[in-house]
C-alpha cells in the first residue's frame, strides 16, 4: 500500500488542493426527492476553512429547504496512511441526528466518498450516500450528492453549484 507524506502534500498534493478551497462561496442548491424532479431550490451560503493545520477542511453552509432554515457542517479530508478521501456530515435536514462517516476508494483522483444510513424502515438494508466534489476552476466548485440503493443504483439527490464571493 502506497503511504503518502502530509508534508509533501500540503505543499503540492492533495492537502494543497483542499486547502485551496478556502474561502467565502454562496451559490444554488438543488434537491431531487424523485428521479429527474427537482423538489427544491435555494440559495446557498458555505465558509470553508483550513483546520488543524491544514490536515482537513471544514465547509460550514446554511440555506433553506422547502422554506426551512437548513445548516450543515461536513469535515473532508485525506488519509495519508491509507491512500483514501475521508469526510463526516452532518445537515439539519437530511441527517436528522446521525453523522455520515464517507470514505473514497484507494486511489481516487477526485474527492469522491461514500458513506451509508438507515432508512429506518425495519429489515432493510442501508441506503448509500455518495459524495463528490468537482472543482471547475479556483472560482467555482460543484458539490453532488447521489442515493444509492442497496442494488446500487443512483439517482442524484442534490447539487450545490458555488462561485467564490
Amino acid at each position: 500500500m502506497a503511504k503518502f507524506k502530509f508534508s509533501e502534500s500540503i505543499k503540492e498534493g492533495v492537502h494543497k488542493q483542499l486547502k485551496e478551497l478556502e474561502g467565502e462561496w454562496e451559490g444554488t442548491a438543488k434537491t431531487w426527492f424523485e428521479p429527474g424532479v427537482i423538489g427544491d431550490e435555494s440559495k446557498m451560503t458555505g465558509k470553508i476553512r483550513s483546520i488543524l493545520g491544514g490536515r482537513f477542511i471544514i465547509h460550514e453552509y446554511t440555506g433553506s429547504m422547502q422554506g426551512k432554515t437548513l445548516e450543515g457542517i461536513t469535515i473532508y479530508g485525506f488519509d495519508c496512511m491509507r491512500g483514501v478521501y475521508q469526510s463526516v456530515w452532518v445537515d439539519s435536514f437530511h441527517m436528522g441526528t446521525a453523522i455520515m462517516h464517507s470514505e473514497s476508494s484507494f486511489g481516487s483522483e477526485k474527492l469522491n466518498v461514500m458513506g451509508y444510513y438507515d432508512t429506518n424502515e425495519q429489515g432493510t438494508e442501508k441506503w448509500g450516500w455518495r459524495s463528490e466534489l468537482d472543482i471547475i476552476d479556483n472560482n467555482n466548485i460543484v458539490l453532488t450528492a447521489y442515493n444509492v440503493t442497496p442494488n446500487g443504483e443512483e439517482a442524484k439527490a442534490t447539487e450545490i453549484s458555488y462561485k467564490r464571493k
